[in-house]
């Protein structure tokens, strides 16, 4: 009778050390995978800081851009408009001169010469072709406009 105790103690006691091999060798698969999974996570965190980091680089450099662009939009506006001055200021000088091979008189002379250096002002400024107006032009409608006078006086 002290067999069977004796073999049931020894069953019990090779049962009790290999459950605690067993739970020893789980709970090191446990540590294991926990090891594991910190290691993700770290890794995780560090992705996401770094992703975090280039959103705001993205974000402040595309913010930089699109100022720049609004800044560059407001330029060509500004060119835009003045380049429509500058056309109408052309087409008030040919009406000017349709008004001068009309009836010459000097102070037209003068209001043109005057338009065409304010034309030219805004030419300049846009870097386009300036207006020329040959020295025979003055020359001859200056000689008119004073003969003109002159038969107006008598």
């Amino acid at each position: 009778m002290v067999f069977p105790v004796i073999c049931g103690l020894v069953g019990a006691a090779v049962g009790a050390v290999a459950g605690a091999f067993v739970a020893h060798a789980v709970g090191e698969k446990d540590r294991q995978a926990a090891k594991h999974h910190r290691k993700v996570a770290n890794e995780l965190t560090q992705k996401y800081a770094d992703l975090e980091r280039r959103y705001y680089e993205l974000a402040d450099s595309n913010t930089k851009l699109i100022s720049d662009l609004t800044r560059q939009h407001a330029l060509d506006e500004m060119e835009k408009d003045l380049l429509r001055l500058a056309l109408r200021l052309q087409q008030h000088l040919m009406s000017l001169m349709y008004d001068i091979d009309r009836d010459p008189t000097l102070p037209v002379l003068r209001k043109f010469k005057e338009a065409v250096d304010i034309t030219n002002g805004v030419l300049c400024e846009l870097n386009e072709e300036l207006i020329f107006v040959p020295s025979y032009y003055w020359a001859k409608n200056k000689v008119l406009a004073m003969r003109q006078e002159q038969l107006l006086l008598q």
